[in-house]
């Protein structure tokens, strides 16, 4: 239920912003606000107050976001998209999380913003993909395997997210869209220790 919501929501706002030519701009201010929401947990907690109205909740995601944009000198969406937006105007997406908020959705708030998100990044053809290795990985490789994402999807580039598992022991997990690559030492040794189980001898 929870990906339907996300999905019918973050829709919604991606063709708003397509029939208003702020695709660029809104991408922008999703990608701080799920920032705010992933590094804040009293505004989570706030929000999923069952004793806070609605009103309160929604003036209080108004107050909290608009005039805020903008204060970072560069981010992903810059370095990809160059928005330009103005600080101080009234971004038009906290008039769509106040719509959000007054339909009792606000713990889906974040979903609906990656939804978005997403179909932005999909439709200017580039991918997302989620990198987990043994140790870190140098700039070379981190290039290098850039490089090979782009030669082997139908995206043009890519943001990635890299992190780091040393319980990994070797090789990289490698998550796009749905599909997951794991061609990790781990994930090798369970699949040889499970083939040998069933030996006899």
């Amino acid at each position: 239920m929870a990906r339907l919501v996300s999905k019918i929501y973050g829709e919604a706002l991606f063709d708003f912003a397509k029939e208003t030519n702020q695709v660029e701009k809104m991408y922008e201010e999703a990608l701080d606000i799920v920032d705010v929401f992933n590094t804040s947990g009293e505004v989570k907690n706030f929000l999923a107050n069952p004793k806070v109205s609605t009103d309160k909740k929604a003036e209080f995601v108004r107050e909290l976001f608009v005039n805020s944009f903008w204060s970072k000198p560069e981010s992903q969406a810059f370095r990809f998209f160059k928005a330009n937006a103005k600080k101080g105007e009234n971004p038009k997406i906290i008039d769509f999380l106040t719509i959000v908020i007054r339909k009792g959705r606000q713990k889906d708030i974040v979903p609906i913003l990656k939804h978005f998100m997403h179909l932005t990044l999909n439709d200017k053809n580039i991918g997302e993909a989620y990198v987990v290795s043994a140790s870190e990985l140098s700039d070379d490789k981190k290039k290098k395997l850039e490089e090979k994402l782009v030669s082997v999807t139908k995206y043009e580039t890519f943001i990635v997210d890299y992190k780091v598992d040393a319980s990994l022991i070797g090789g990289l997990k490698i998550k796009i869209d749905d599909k997951v690559l794991d061609k990790t030492y781990k994930t090798k040794i369970f699949d040889m220790s499970k083939s040998l189980r069933g030996l006899k001898l």
